[in-house]
């Protein structure tokens, strides 16, 4: 294996760019340069952050979640939140994390003994009130968890999850309508919207009503006896009409074209002064 020179490690240095977790972006351009194999250069950052000539790689600092490790105080906001009964899609959308890496973070702190288990055994009884009693909106949705909860003395979240696993396992057999939404919630959305823009739609109407109020007016019309002074130039079978006033102001000028294939002349004004 080829040795590093001390050229090489100090243009390796100076020129590694760095992600927000010191991770070295850009082995292949430096490996072309150096006319070295990737894994070479990867190798030799390495070493370098291992002795401190490069920073180390702090993952934990990446900005996406995706592989990013969790930190002692991520787990305790999750076991927290487990804790007091919110679901894995709040803590997930809490720590900026997917739903599955909440999940398995959870299940491995459990097997490490970091966590124990939910206590939430439902008996036949709750099950089979739950499933009595359980209603769903028009797109599929159930919308009484509260009362579900109430009824069988769970939890909320509790009762969700027991509502997912009954699906799974054909005790209820309505589901959702693909592509739609929780009439409940698109409804106290739609509540919160009209609110939100009330003041917009008053102000529009309230427009609305003072145009359809005001008078109409006609427009006024004038005329004016001009005295004019016409000048004409022809250059290359182009006619050019200059239109003066007795003062010398120029009013406008109109452009005659030679006459076309069929005989008529093109016309067209390329300056107006008076509107």
């Amino acid at each position: 294996m080829k040795a590093w020179t001390t050229k090489e490690i100090q243009y390796l240095i100076k020129n590694a760019l760095l992600a927000e977790t010191n991770e070295v972006l850009n082995l292949q351009e430096i490996a072309k340069k150096l006319n070295r194999t990737v894994q070479s250069v990867r190798n030799k950052v390495y070493n370098l952050q291992r002795d401190g000539d490069l920073p180390k790689v702090q993952k934990e600092l990446a900005i996406d979640s995706y592989k990013r490790p969790w930190t002692e105080r991520e787990d305790k906001r999750l076991l927290a939140m487990r804790n007091q009964g919110q679901t894995y899609l709040e803590i997930a959308n809490e720590l900026e994390r997917t739903v599955t890496s909440v999940s398995n973070r959870a299940a491995r702190l459990i097997k490490n003994n970091k966590a124990k288990p939910l206590i939430a055994s439902w008996t036949a009884d709750q099950i089979s009130v739950l499933i009595d009693n359980v209603k769903f909106d028009e797109n599929g949705f159930v919308h009484n968890y509260e009362e579900l909860a109430r009824l069988t003395g769970m939890k909320y979240s509790q009762v969700q999850g027991k509502v997912q696993r009954l699906r799974k396992t054909g005790k209820i057999t309505v589901m959702p309508i693909e592509g739609t939404t929780n009439v409940k919630s698109k409804e106290a959305m739609q509540r919160f919207n009209d609110q939100r823009f009330a003041h917009v739609q008053r102000k529009e109407n309230s427009d609305l009503k003072k145009e359809m109020n005001e008078p109409k007016s006609n427009p006024e019309v004038t005329s004016k006896h001009l005295t004019v002074i016409i000048t004409t130039i022809v250059i290359n079978g182009i006619q050019t009409d200059q239109y003066f006033l007795p003062s010398g102001e120029l009013l406008a000028i109109k452009r005659l074209t030679p006459p076309a294939s069929n005989g008529s002349a093109n016309q067209s004004i390329t300056k107006e002064i008076i509107s």
